[in-house]
């Protein structure tokens, strides 16, 4: 039997809106670009899947810089990052486009810095682990390859575009075709736009190196990635805080064992698979180097006591992500008093307040709590049609509504 062929892959250039702005902006400017590439790509790929990367090029009123921490970009970024996810979902639900399922949508989203000219020559093209958040020489020299690169209408995008080839060319002699998507109106703010150097939402001058983030993983699906995507984000990359000092990233996986009275238990993913999944895509959004596997080392190992198996992967002397099979609420954030945030989902805040409790009577410094916006659906056209795909919508963020979709297509199988 021929084994499976990779799903194609395609790159999504979508410049950020200029803050301050609203998830009716968003979905006024782009929503007729998901509608339009989604359907394009379904009807493109068919039943074999693709996977699209949406690179976002941050306006220059997303302050960057060395002396701003990621701490202070958290709150802005994840705004971000939770309305683009969003959107993707809402337009899917309405075109009955899967994600994340075999055949579907594989939806993965990083930030461009577009100012080549402005950053600093330590900066450009040398951020192959600082993702979540990346300049475009870096994101060029990784050589990721794409069929096809959409571009939105526009002026602002027609820079970042002409840029990014621009470099592309010089790197790599050719550039993959570009294809331009329609954007609708982004519409006017109400408040004055946020000066450069101002940070939407309360600021967080914190330096963290050692982040940690916990869950199932369960069918890697886009509110899964919404967190991990959070995390990623707030490891501080050396570059921004010298002397270099190694950034650990802890992602805590439940154990099998806790799994087992899960709706639909049999088509849940064993640890094994939740780690590789879980890895492969917090690895596609943070590591932008030209050969991955040279500066990879993975090692495997068995814990006693509390949290179980752990699967360390190591990216050179600068990045370790510690993949730790947990067996209760706390896993290493217990057991590790080198940790310093913790990043969770609203629904879970319960959990962050319980772990600090946990510290304190250790007598650790409590963890700094960072929360996620969940998906919602709020981003629908009008009650009527939020009504009517809200089942859809909420399936697309569901481990057990994926499992139940496996169950249905195993059985139509099994009865062919």
């Amino acid at each position: 039997m021929a084994s499976r062929q990779p799903a194609p892959k395609f790159l999504l250039v979508l410049p950020a809106l200029s803050l301050p702005t609203s998830r009716a902006s968003l979905k006024a400017a782009y929503k007729p670009t998901f509608e339009s590439l989604l359907k394009q790509l379904r009807d493109k790929t068919g039943q074999s899947g693709f996977q699209l990367d949406v690179g976002v090029a941050l306006s220059s009123s997303y302050y960057i810089s060395p002396n701003v921490s990621r701490g202070q970009l958290f709150l802005q970024i994840q705004k971000l990052y939770r309305d683009i996810f969003t959107l993707a979902c809402v337009v899917a639900a309405q075109l009955h486009v899967e994600l994340d399922l075999p055949g579907g949508a594989d939806i993965r989203v990083f930030m461009l810095e577009a100012r080549i000219d402005s950053l600093p020559d330590d900066v450009v093209g040398k951020q192959s682990l600082s993702g979540p958040i990346i300049d475009l020489h870096t994101f060029v020299k990784a050589g990721r390859r794409y069929e096809s690169i959409y571009a939105v209408e526009g002026e602002n995008a027609e820079g970042v575009l002409s840029s990014l080839l621009q470099l592309w060319r010089e790197e790599q002699r050719t550039a993959p075709r570009v294809q331009r998507l329609p954007r609708g109106p982004a519409m006017t703010q109400s408040r004055p736009s946020t000066s450069q150097g101002e940070v939407d939402g309360p600021l967080n001058r914190s330096i963290h190196k050692s982040v940690a983030v916990g869950g199932t993983f369960d069918h890697l699906h886009i509110g899964h990635k919404l967190l991990l995507s959070a995390t990623v984000l707030l490891a501080e990359p050396d570059s921004s805080s010298p002397p270099a000092s190694t950034r650990l990233i802890t992602v805590g996986i439940t154990g099998d064992e806790l799994l087992v009275n899960k709706k639909h238990a049999s088509f849940v993913e064993s640890w094994e698979e939740r780690q590789s999944r879980t890895a492969a895509f917090v690895e596609s959004i943070l590591v932008f180097h030209p050969d991955i596997p040279s500066i990879r080392k993975i090692e495997s190992m068995e814990n006693p006591g509390p949290n179980g198996k752990l699967v360390k992967i190591s990216y050179g002397d600068e990045l370790v992500i510690d993949y730790v099979r947990i067996s209760d609420p706390f896993g290493p954030t217990i057991t590790n008093e080198s940790i310093s945030a913790l990043v969770i989902s609203k629904e879970t805040r319960s959990g962050g307040k319980a772990v600090n409790d946990r510290r304190k009577e250790k007598g650790w410094q409590e963890l700094e709590v960072f929360e996620v916006d969940v998906l919602d659906q709020g981003m629908a056209d009008n009650e009527s049609e939020e009504h009517e795909d809200k089942e859809t919508f909420e399936g697309k963020i569901s481990s057990t509504e994926i499992r139940r979709k496996m169950r249905e297509r195993s059985g139509h199988a099994n009865g062919a």
